[in-house]
Parts: C-alpha cells; sequence; structure tokens
C-alpha cells in the first residue's frame, strides 16, 4: 500500500510506501510519474519506505522497467527510510544513471524534501 505525500508541487513526487505494492498498484504510481515527466521534464521524486517496496515479481518488473526507459527523466531521487540493501541500490542507480540521488534516515523526511526541492524554489522565485 502506498500513500502520494502531498508536500511536493510541479515536478516534484513523493510516496510513503507502508506495505509490499502489488503490480496494480506499481502501474498507478508508473502513470503519474510518467504523467508528470511529460508535463514538467525532469522529475524529482521522494520515497519514504516503511516497508519493502514490491509484492512480487511483476511489481519488482514494473520497477525496473520504469527505471530503464526514465532514467534520464529523473532529477533527484530522495529515499527516507529503507534496509541496507535499498539504500545500496538507491546509491547504484545513482551511480548508474547520473541521478543526483540521497538516502535519509526515517526520522529526516523534512530533510530530505528540503534537499529534493531546494534549487527549484529558488529558481521559481
Amino acid at each position: 500500500m502506498y500513500e502520494r505525500l502531498n508536500r511536493g508541487s510541479g515536478n516534484a513526487l513523493g510516496y510513503r510506501i507502508t506495505r509490499p505494492l502489488d503490480r496494480l498498484e506499481m502501474d498507478r504510481i508508473t502513470d503519474e510519474l510518467e504523467g508528470t515527466i511529460s508535463a514538467h521534464g525532469k522529475i524529482r521524486v521522494l520515497i519514504e519506505l516503511q516497508s519493502h517496496p514490491h509484492e512480487d515479481m511483476s511489481a519488482l518488473w514494473e520497477d525496473i522497467k520504469f527505471d530503464f526507459q526514465h532514467f534520464s527523466d529523473i532529477e533527484r531521487l530522495a529515499l527516507v527510510g529503507g534496509s541496507d540493501m535499498e539504500k545500496w541500490a538507491t546509491r547504484t542507480f545513482g551511480v548508474l544513471t547520473f541521478t543526483d540521488c540521497r538516502c535519509f534516515e526515517a526520522d529526516k523526511l523534512d530533510v530530505a524534501w528540503e534537499w529534493l526541492i531546494e534549487e527549484q524554489e529558488q529558481t521559481s522565485r
């Protein structure tokens, strides 16, 4: 299950994952991200992990397909919480795709949002 975090605006999106996502939930998130890419070009994404994100292999496959199709469309990625493996995967994604990725401890959600949108707010003023 996921919850859309409504703290972002424009090209900044956030999601809280509270239990593993099934393929339908992954499709909903993917559709929203692709719609934002169409509207704004590059996107910034925050994911707060309170649970492992994938329920099964089809959900993981949807995630991987999106990452490969849109790696150049993700400007920043913030991971809040998560296991050491998920943090490692996020850092590896950043290195392989030249995406600015950062991992934050579970109690640093506000700091992660500030980082996600910091330059974005300055340029829109």
